[in-house]
């Protein structure tokens, strides 16, 4: 498999990804709403349980604000990696 047929293939799969991504959260929204409030309900196929979860997290950006100092001692650095390939124009193709 080429470079050109991998990155292509990952795009795709992107793509794929956040397509389903968007359908299943529409379809969480369409059974909530269906719920009506209940954070339980059976149908003839399936027992559906809703929970709701509240987090709490830390504003570290206004915690930062007002205590600068605070980020050199207690301040965490994490690095990722990310991809975005963008297809060449046809005229511009080349081959890797």
């Amino acid at each position: 498999m080429s470079i050109n047929e991998i990155i292509a293939a990952y795009n795709s799969a992107k793509e794929a990804e956040n397509a389903a991504k968007k359908q299943a959260d529409a379809m969480k929204a369409l059974i909530i709403d269906f719920a009506k409030g209940a954070e339980l309900f059976t149908t003839d196929a399936y027992t559906v349980m809703i929970k709701t979860t509240t987090s709490e997290r830390l504003d570290t950006k206004a915690l930062y604000k007002d205590f600068p100092d605070i980020k050199n001692t207690y301040g965490k650095v994490t690095t990722s990696k990310s991809i975005m390939a963008i297809e060449n124009s046809s005229s511009n193709k080349k081959s890797a």
